[in-house]
């Protein structure tokens, strides 16, 4: 947090600018650091235990996808970064949200679907993400809810093929996969509004996004597993 006396530079990003003028609760990045080795002994296990060839090509580009969001977000959440380090971080922290939604919807896609289905589903979310990743990328700052909109409106991508998910996949895996939807969906609007802001200085709104990214997150390590026959 900034001194009283101390002046914030002008040109920042939002999420720049809120970091250094209200500081880090003491929960900021933990929930997702602590995910990080679980993801990867989660993901090696699942990878291990998917059939070879496509399977386990989409399940390792899920596990991938989860391992790069979690480490961006502990990265950038790690402590009090200089301000050029900072805003790359957050970049870099958003681009990876991106490309996990993408990596996420891949094994349903390469597993569960077949044709046109498949191939609409896998090239509309990776445009998506390379869309989302590029104007994160670019030499300027969003407007605030930009990032959050494009967020939600990957995320919902799947509902094109919706027809298709519903005769391919058991109702247990649709159930977990609108389950996790809503938990994407709820924290990402929760993040825009900034609410709840539970305790501020331990547990705010920021931290309940991570709390309910981090259980979406473990719920598609489920469905994965159930589509791609691990175990």
């Amino acid at each position: 947090m900034v001194d009283a006396h101390d002046e914030v530079p002008g040109n920042l990003s939002e999420s720049v600018r809120r970091s250094l003028v209200h500081g880090r609760p003491l929960w900021r990045g933990v929930m997702h650091r602590a995910a990080v080795p679980l993801v990867v002994a989660g993901g090696a296990a699942l990878v291990w235990q998917t059939p070879s060839g496509a399977d386990r090509l989409g399940a390792g580009v899920f596990a991938a996808g989860a391992l790069l969001m979690f480490v961006a977000s502990a990265l950038v959440h790690l402590r009090r970064w200089s301000i050029p380090v900072w805003e790359m971080l957050f970049r870099f922290d958003h681009a990876a949200i991106f490309i996990l939604i993408a990596a996420s919807a891949t094994p349903v896609a390469v597993s569960s679907l077949e044709g046109r289905s498949a191939q609409l589903l896998l090239w509309a979310t990776w445009i998506g993400a390379a869309i989302g990743v590029t104007l994160r990328m670019l030499p300027f700052h969003p407007p605030r809810g930009l990032m959050n909109t494009l967020f939600l409106s990957l995320g919902w991508v799947p509902i094109m093929v919706a027809p298709d998910l519903f005769r391919a996949l058991d109702t247990s895996v649709l159930v977990l996969i609108v389950v996790e939807g809503l938990l994407y969906s709820g924290g990402a609007i929760m993040l825009g509004v900034r609410w709840p802001d539970l305790s501020p200085r331990v547990f705010g709104y920021h931290e309940v996004w991570h709390a309910l990214v981090t259980a979406a997150v473990a719920i598609h390590f489920v469905v994965v597993a159930m589509i791609v026959g691990a175990g």
